[in-house]
C-alpha cells in the first residue's frame, strides 16, 4: 500500500514537472530571488504549483501606496477598507467560517444570503470551537452570534469580493505617504503624475513587460511601477517605488540585502528590449530611480548612474542568469547553485 502511494506521488510530481517544462517560463524578480536563495521553495511553488500565501505589512503598504499614487481605479479594484466596528475574537471566527460555508454553497446554487439563514452552520461551528455550549438552547447560542455587529461584518464580507482587506490605520499611513510624494514638485514631475495631453510625455503605470532570452530557455518578466518617456528630453525614466521601515540613509544597504539591484536590472533589460527602437534609433537614454519613502515619511529618488547600470548588468549575467540556467536546465533544486557545483569550500 505504501509503495502504491509513493508511486502515485512520484507520478503526480513528474506530471507537474512535465507541465512546468512544457510551457514557456519567464522569471520575475520574486521567482528569481526564490530560486537563487531557496531552490526547494522555488520547486514547490513554481514547478509543483504549491502556492504560498505570504503578505507582510511592508509588502501590503507598498502595494497600497502604489495603487493610491498611480491609479484610483487600481486601488478600488484591489483593496477594500475595513470598517472600524469589526467583531473580534470568537465571534469573528464564527462568521468567517460560516461565510466560507456560504461561499461554497452559493457556487452550487444556494440562494441564501443572510447570516441568520445559516443557523445549522453557526451551531456546528460553535460546537467545533466549544463556544457557548453552557447555554441551554440553540436559540440562545444563535442570539450570541447574530448581532448588529456580526451582521454588518457579514455584509462587508459579501462586498469584499476577492479584494484585499486593509485596516483604517494602514489606509491612513499609505494615504499620508502618497500625499508626501504628490506634494513634492520634483517627484511629481519625475513620475509624470500631473502630465496633460499637451505634454510630449508618455506615462505607464503598473506596466507589464516581458522578454524572451535568446541564449536561455526561459525569459524575464515584470510589472514596472512607473515608466515615464519624455520625448523632449529623449529620456526613459524607470521609477520603482519602495517603502522602508528604516531611515533614508539606510536604503543603500537594503539594495544589497533584498537584492533590489537584481530587480532594477531586470526592469532595465525589459525596457531596453521593449523600447529598443527609441533607444537604438533615436538615442533615448534610460534612467532608473528608486523612489523611497522612509519610516518618517521622508521621500527621495535615488538615481542610478550609467556606470552602476553597466556594473549591475554584468553582475546579473554571472550571479543570476548562469545559476538560474543551471537549475532550470539540470532540474536541480535541492541546494543553491554554489553548493550544487561544489564551490563552497571551508
Amino acid at each position: 500500500m505504501e509503495l502504491m502511494e509513493e508511486d502515485l506521488m512520484q507520478e503526480s510530481m513528474m506530471a507537474a514537472e512535465n507541465e512546468f517544462y512544457n510551457k514557456d517560463f519567464k522569471f520575475s524578480y520574486s521567482s528569481l530571488s526564490k530560486l537563487l536563495w531557496n531552490p526547494i521553495a522555488f520547486y514547490q511553488i513554481y514547478v509543483m504549483g504549491i502556492r504560498e500565501e505570504t503578505t507582510t505589512p511592508s509588502l501590503t503598504n507598498g502595494k497600497v501606496i502604489h495603487a493610491l499614487l498611480l491609479s484610483e481605479n487600481l486601488f478600488n479594484e484591489q483593496f477594500i477598507i475595513s470598517p472600524d466596528n469589526l467583531p473580534t475574537g470568537n465571534n469573528k471566527t464564527v462568521v468567517d467560517r460560516v461565510f466560507s460555508h456560504y461561499t461554497e454553497l452559493s457556487k452550487n446554487g444556494d440562494e441564501r444570503t443572510m447570516l441568520a439563514e445559516y443557523p445549522d452552520a453557526i451551531i456546528d461551528v460553535l460546537k467545533d470551537i466549544n463556544l457557548h455550549q453552557t447555554l441551554k438552547t440553540d436559540q440562545q447560542r444563535l442570539d450570541k452570534i447574530i448581532t448588529p455587529e456580526t451582521i454588518n461584518y457579514w455584509e462587508f464580507l459579501k462586498s469584499k469580493n476577492g479584494k484585499q482587506l486593509i485596516d483604517q490605520e494602514t489606509y491612513r499611513y499609505c494615504l499620508g505617504a502618497t500625499d508626501m510624494i504628490r506634494n513634492s514638485p520634483e517627484l511629481t514631475k519625475l513620475m509624470g503624475l500631473n502630465v496633460s495631453e499637451f505634454d510630449n510625455i508618455q506615462v505607464f503605470n503598473e506596466h507589464p513587460l516581458e522578454k524572451v532570452m535568446e541564449k536561455y530557455p526561459f525569459g524575464l518578466k515584470g510589472i514596472l511601477d512607473n515608466i515615464v518617456i519624455n520625448h523632449d528630453e529623449k529620456v526613459i525614466y524607470i521609477n520603482d517605488l519602495k517603502t522602508t521601515s528604516k531611515d533614508l540613509k539606510d536604503f543603500p544597504d537594503s539594495i544589497e540585502y533584498y537584492s533590489y539591484w537584481m530587480q532594477a536590472t531586470i526592469y532595465i533589460i525589459l525596457v531596453y528590449f521593449n523600447f529598443m527602437e527609441l533607444i537604438m534609433h533615436n538615442l533615448y537614454q534610460v534612467k532608473f530611480n528608486f523612489v523611497v519613502i522612509d519610516k518618517n515619511f521622508m521621500t527621495y529618488a535615488f538615481p542610478l548612474s550609467a556606470k552602476t547600470q553597466e556594473e549591475w548588468l554584468e553582475r546579473f549575467q554571472s550571479e543570476v542568469l548562469v545559476p538560474a540556467n543551471y537549475h532550470y536546465t539540470q532540474k536541480k533544486y535541492e541546494l543553491p547553485y554554489k553548493f550544487c557545483t561544489k564551490q563552497i569550500i571551508l
